[in-house]
């Protein structure tokens, strides 16, 4: 795999190879899912035409207002105005004095979500109640930045908090993980954050500062990978709490505490932005914290690195790489918290006031509900207005939301219109989330080949009682753009599922895998993808650049490297799958090689590199450029795996020989290894290839994240 996967078009694309597998065994996805509610209808989605709004007022002077009647409100839906039929003040008391003695605090019920059951009824006991998720990014947190976090917590808690707050806990360090639902029970909650262990904390390797024009035989890290692989999983693992409470209309606070998430301009836009969609939706604002507050940044780097090499710290280069690093990890940070109406919080050593701005959005606001008069399930944006007759005052609210749209009375050609729209549109879709990844391979001619693998959740597919067939059709469109916004070429696919009802079973609890891919020349594009279950007309997209490298035989240079847990026939087409329209006449095209076949065998990529410790990891990239022996006229190839976890060697492979060019191709080698996983524990790992030309005497060091569950 390589988070560099950047790719260009001739003025058509070309697809050589659009198939899907159905796998039976349980999926391994990187997003998380803590213990699923009960489906509800989210704040801001129609259900029976009904909408809620929360909205805050302040006065010149910006203090809240709590004297507004309903008759002063005026609602707007796309400029039309609605009747408000529900109407009620959330007045949530602020934090005691610390002096206020434990017996003299007001009484109130304790509640722990996590102990109870939450029966509909229960919703009424959040009336002026403020909820709070506290959330720890331990795949980013240093132990030092880990412990200064869970300690203002802990402070906000014991001292700050009223039995009005509702808090829970979440961790994610390779998987989400819920360790404590909304309660106002501070001991439990104490507790809970006393158990988090600072030895979890990510502590991720140093940057390297140095030269890398004069480290040609050293080990250079590749961050890129990790930035795009961690920063998804996590925005994912977001998105999901915010799904989590959905439920609940009241307004909710997520304070998230992190080290940064790095961006690198290739990773997911479609993931930023159907994070922000769904907190939105879900009435959820976030609160980001930088743990490491005030960073000083020394020419060469602090203690915890070496020097840098080359006339990087002699030039300003390395101050340079050093600025940009810290400004680009908290950029994802800062959209996240502007765009839900929180707020970020860096560079400051004092991390506790988060809390005391948490407290003061969600002290006083107004809850709105009303039936829209446009009854049309059209799936447009509809925007919000609201006005009050008071004057003076200042109103924040939510900017409007999206209706529903049933897909079935569509006609075919308001279908294919919503596909074109889908391509267009800024917006994400997220009701069939799938994940993607793009490689690419050398071929003759100056062109590479980019092999594109799509992964989702089987039970997210639709299928239809056929008699004792099930039937499912899956719709696949994508459209590359060129640096300057210009369509360089669109592909679209359909597939149509017909199975056994035990076997359609079976792949609703496991994962569907589709694989197509292009035909293309060096440069920068943009990828957008789009998939549709054309029983439900359910939705998702994924986007992200794309950029592939020249590659040549005039210095040593790697494809993309693929990590899979299994082989399969590549002859071998899985039954009940049927390709239709554009799909079709690609399996045909000439010159259609799909690099991901090795001796009649097709490695399955692990899309996000998530294993178990019982498969074996297989391990497969070309080299191009390779030196010849003189005496053989061939390679000669050394290629080492090593597993890192937490800058500590846990595995290493023995040496891989490569002596000979592959069939296709002089002056390139195939590398494919297989190391077995057993032994290794749960969590992030690092895997570092070494590959040496014995000819040249040449090292090349490239390393992926990887995550063992």
């Amino acid at each position: 795999m390589t988070c560099e996967m950047q790719v260009k078009a001739r003025k058509r694309l070309q697809i050589p190879v659009a198939c899907v597998v159905l796998c039976a065994a349980a999926a391994v996805f990187p997003q998380a899912t803590p213990q699923r509610r009960a489906e509800q209808q989210p704040t801001f989605r129609v259900a029976s035409n009904l909408v809620l709004v929360d909205v805050t007022v302040r006065d010149k002077k910006g203090d809240l207002v709590k004297d507004l009647r309903k008759d002063e409100f005026t609602v707007y839906e796309d400029n039309t105005p609605q009747e408000i039929v529900t109407f009620s003040l959330e007045n949530i008391p602020v934090a005691l004095p610390e002096n206020v003695a434990e017996e003299e605090r007001p009484k109130t019920p304790v509640m722990n979500f996590s102990a109870t059951p939450r029966p509909e009824e229960k919703k009424e006991e959040l009336k002026d109640k403020r909820l709070i998720l506290l959330f720890f990014d331990l795949s980013s947190l240093s132990t030092e930045d880990l412990v200064r976090a869970v300690t203002t917590a802990e402070d906000f808690v014991l001292k700050k908090s009223t039995p009005h707050d509702l808090v829970a806990i979440a961790t994610y360090s390779t998987t989400l993980q819920l360790v404590q639902d909304l309660t106002n029970d501070r001991d439990v909650l104490i507790k809970t954050l006393k158990q988090i262990n600072p030895t979890e904390a990510g502590d991720a390797p140093a940057e390297d500062l140095g030269d890398p024009s004069t480290s040609e035989d050293v080990f250079v890290p590749d961050d890129v990978q990790f930035n795009v692989f961690n920063t998804d999983r996590r925005l994912s693992a977001v998105e999901t709490l915010a799904k989590t409470y959905r439920e609940y209309p009241e307004r909710k606070s997520l304070v998230y505490f992190s080290s940064g998430m790095t961006t690198t301009g290739i990773e997911n836009q479609s993931q930023i932005r159907s994070t922000v969609d769904t907190a939105n939706q879900s009435n959820m604002s976030i609160y980001t914290v930088d743990a490491r507050g005030l960073s000083a940044l020394p020419p060469g780097g602090d203690a915890s690195r070496g020097s840098p090499g080359g006339r990087a710290l002699f030039s300003g280069d390395a101050i340079a790489r050093q600025t940009a690093s810290l400004s680009s990890s908290q950029e994802t940070l800062t959209t996240l918290a502007q765009d839900t109406g929180g707020t970020a919080f860096q560079d400051s050593n004092a991390l506790a006031p988060v809390f005391d701005k948490v407290l003061s959005d969600t002290q006083t606001y107004y809850i709105l509900g009303y039936y829209s008069a446009n009854t049309r399930e059209d799936g447009k944006f509809r925007k919000i207005r609201v006005e009050v007759s008071r004057p003076g005052l200042r109103l924040q609210h939510r900017p409007g939301y999206f209706a529903a749209k049933q897909f079935n009375k569509l006609t075919q050609t308001e279908r294919d219109r919503q596909l074109e729209e889908a391509l267009n549109v800024d917006r994400p879709f997220s009701d069939l989330p799938f994940i993607l990844q793009a490689d690419y391979f050398r071929e003759d001619g100056g062109r590479c080949q980019v092999p594109v693998s799509l992964q989702f959740a089987g039970d997210g597919v639709q299928f239809e009682e056929k008699g004792n067939r099930r039937e499912a059709q899956l719709e696949f469109i994508a459209r590359i753009q060129d640096s300057k916004g210009n369509v360089a070429g669109v592909a679209r696919d359909i597939v149509q599922i017909q199975l056994p009802e035990q076997k359609a079973e079976k792949v609703r609890s496991g994962q569907i895998l589709y694989t197509t891919g292009f035909q293309l020349r060096p440069g920068d594009y943009k990828l957008k993808f789009l998939v549709r279950d054309n029983r439900t007309g359910k939705l998702g997209s994924f986007e992200q650049s794309l950029q592939v490298p020249p590659l040549d035989t005039k210095k040593l240079q790697i494809s993309s490297v693929i990590l899979g847990n299994r082989l399969v026939d590549a002859k071998e087409n899985s039954q009940g799958v049927e390709h239709r329209g554009f799909g079709e006449r690609f399996r045909g095209m000439e010159g259609g090689r799909d690099p991901l076949v090795i001796d009649n065998k097709k490695i399955v990529p692990s899309i996000g590199n998530v294993f178990v410790n019982r498969q074996t990891l297989y391990v497969y990239f070309q080299v191009y450029g390779a030196a010849e022996d003189p005496p053989t006229k061939k390679p000669h190839l050394e290629t080492r795996l090593l597993f890192l976890r937490n800058k500590t060697k846990t595995l290493e492979s023995q040496p891989h020989f490569v002596a000979e060019w592959t069939k296709e191709s002089k002056g390139t080698a195939a590398v494919t290894m297989a190391v077995p996983l057993r032994g290794l524990k749960r969590g992030n790992y690092t895997l570092q290839i070494h590959l040496r030309d014995n000819v040249s005497d040449t090292n090349l060091f490239g390393r992926l994240p990887l995550v063992i569950n």
